[in-house]
């Protein structure tokens, strides 16, 4: 009998699906600030009059002016700007912003916000190029694939949709309470840019609502029935930047490295569920939103743990990794387990197993180690039952896991914890015709279990009638803020190439006579010349001779290696708050020559950057210390 049950345990989904696909054709930029250096990544694109699709809100506040400031100095200009995308885009919407595009003869269409503005700038440019009714066009992968449609640039401010990397768009038809889905492999736009700086202006509400759909598209990517190993990986690592940062996103809005990592995680479940496809949640979520407008953050962040309580028998390994990367910890999941050992309820053990290793498993338990899990899988094998129970156990873990995130964003930002609350004031009059709109919508087609109107009908009225509170965030669920934009410290540093000179110069002479940096860089043979833009100037550091030295403006040698930067960006390097290499990708820096044997160099300088600061403390140079 126990070999039986074990037996039908191990029977588990296999390692690959028989078939998946994956590509990313899209180029995505990221950093906080990047807004400001996009030359080098849009130089691509040559000449073109571009369409800035944004709302009212941004239009007004400082992201689109960012973002234009951002082009200028570029080949792009922005010729027309349409600003009247609502928060649920519609088809007279797209339609306006499609004839918008022509009328100023546009040839680039460039999307500066959340879902909403980026569908609004796919579907805007289907009709720009083939023209006609927007209904014609709805549907999936109508284009040939030799059809091209305007080259497009998005630049997302919320954290949500992950609709910078997906190929889908959803508009609303608010005369027949329905919105329209469209897909197509054009809407990849050329490049997507990620500045998490441009999201620190989201109100708390929308930055809870926008994260949990994203967090909603990767747990649904990941239990879904098209997943892959591809799709897995991403949709995880989705889930671990979501929720460990979406509470101090939303608690302090300032916090540069939460911002981030939300927006970073939402592109990544946007990859994720553009591969392996969403479900049950989206399905009724789109409902919900079609013919009660109830937002569709808000909608999925309600609908979510029920349908997650609905699914995880389906699927109950993959809801358990969920939980695992949600942070659930072992003490929480087996919290009896002690006293299940100690009463003799699992005798069945008792009677398979030494005592000594059931010692074993008690201590391990007890520990609240991760070690838990691999001790049951690989140390007790033949008893799979226990490690299903914690398994079981760590998964309805999960679930209220949810919940509680929940309540823990209705405190910080006064989200809705039922449908009653988000918007649904009839009662649930229109319950019927949502069911079946939900039982209409293709995200139900890729669900793990066959959905069916009863279960959708019980699952509304579940969300409708929840009794959750707002639960108090305490410090220690929130990551330490980090104070202020991340910014690159202060800008124009150097006012003119005599002060950059007395500057820089006078740090690598004072490098060149320090008992450790003065003896490594000599023993280098290196001849590195630094080029400097505003202010310019020229310094060369050869080290070819007997010793080191120090050469302002003019060289009578050949440099091995000419490096040309900015010069605050030689500033930032200096405090150790710049990553070289990543700067050679974005061309910050270009260097010339032996490259490779120059980044030898960066072990050696490491001591550089704590000797920086206080040499520009000495200095009076206080106010320019990062």
């Amino acid at each position: 009998m126990g070999e039986l049950i074990t037996n039908e345990i191990l029977k588990g989904e296999s390692m690959l699906p028989e078939y998946f696909e994956f590509s990313l054709p899209v180029k995505l930029v990221y950093g906080p600030g990047i807004i400001g250096n996009v030359k080098e990544s849009v130089a691509k694109f040559g000449k073109k009059r571009a369409l800035l699709v944004t709302d009212a809100v941004l239009a007004q506040a400082g992201p689109v002016e960012r973002v234009k400031d951002g082009f200028k100095g570029t080949d792009i200009s922005i010729v027309s700007v349409f600003d009247d995308v609502p928060p649920n885009s519609t088809l007279k919407t797209v339609q306006a912003c499609a004839a918008r595009g022509k009328a100023d003869k546009c040839d680039m269409i460039i999307a500066v916000g959340g879902g909403s503005v980026i569908d609004t700038a796919k579907v805007a440019n289907l009709l720009m190029v083939k023209g006609g009714n927007i209904e014609d066009h709805m549907g999936a992968y109508l284009l040939d694939i030799n059809d091209q449609l305007l080259p497009s640039i998005i630049i997302p401010t919320t954290a949500g949709t992950g609709s910078e990397v997906t190929k889908v768009a959803v508009i609303a038809d608010p005369d027949n309470d329905v919105k329209l889905p469209f897909a197509e492999e054009q809407f990849l736009p050329q490049l997507a840019i990620l500045d998490p700086e441009l999201t620190i202006s989201l109100p708390g509400k929308l930055t809870a609502a926008t994260g949990m759909d994203a967090l909603v598209h990767a747990i649904e990517a990941y239990v879904d029935k098209e997943w892959s190993p591809a799709s897995d990986a991403l949709a995880l690592h989705a889930i671990k930047l979501i929720s460990r940062n979406i509470l101090g996103a939303c608690a302090n809005p300032q916090d540069i490295e939460a911002r981030g990592a939300m927006l970073v995680g939402s592109f990544l479940a946007g990859v994720a569920f553009s591969h392996s496809m969403v479900g049950m949640v989206h399905g009724i979520s789109h409902a919900l939103g079609g013919v009660y407008h109830i937002p569709h953050g808000i909608a999925n962040s309600l609908i979510l743990p029920e349908v997650m309580a609905h699914n995880l028998e389906s699927r109950l390994d993959r809801f358990a990794d969920i939980a695992f990367t949600l942070g659930i910890s072992f003490p929480e999941v087996v919290s009896d387990s002690r006293s299940i050992i100690d009463t003799g309820k699992l005798d069945i053990v008792s009677k398979l197993v030494k005592k000594t290793e059931m010692k074993s498993l008690q201590d391990v338990v007890e520990s609240g180690s991760h070690a838990v899990r691999d001790f049951a899988l690989r140390q007790l094998d033949h008893l799979a039952f226990v490690d299903q129970w914690i398994r079981r156990k760590a998964a309805e873990a999960g679930v209220e896991k949810i919940r509680t995130l929940n309540r823990q964003l209705a405190f910080l930002t006064g989200t809705p914890l039922n449908l009653k609350d988000a918007g649904i004031t009839d009662g649930l009059a229109k319950l019927d015709q949502v069911a079946d709109t939900a039982m209409e919508d293709g995200s139900m087609l890729y669900n793990p279990v066959e959905p069916r109107r009863e279960d959708v009908v019980e699952i509304i009225k579940k969300a409708y009638n929840s009794t959750d509170k707002p639960l108090k965030v305490l410090e220690k669920d929130l990551k330490t803020a980090k104070k202020g934009k991340a910014a690159d410290g202060v800008k124009n540093v150097f006012k003119n190439t005599e002060e950059l000179y007395d500057v820089l110069a006078g740090f690598y002479e004072l490098l060149k006579k320090d008992e450790e940096l003065g003896p490594a860089l000599a023993k280098t043979g290196l001849c590195v010349q630094f080029v400097y833009k505003n202010p310019s100037a020229v310094i060369t550091v050869d080290a070819t001779g007997k010793g080191v030295e120090i050469i302002q403006g003019d060289f009578d040698g050949k440099p091995e290696v000419t490096m040309t930067m900015d010069a605050d960006f030689a500033h930032k390097f200096w405090h150790g708050k710049a990553n070289l290499v990543s700067a050679l990708t974005r061309r910050l820096v270009v260097a010339k020559g032996n490259v490779p044997k120059t980044l030898k160099l960066l072990p050696v300088l490491k001591p550089a950057y704590k000797l920086y600061p206080e040499y520009l403390r000495e200095k009076g140079l206080s106010d320019i210390v990062m």
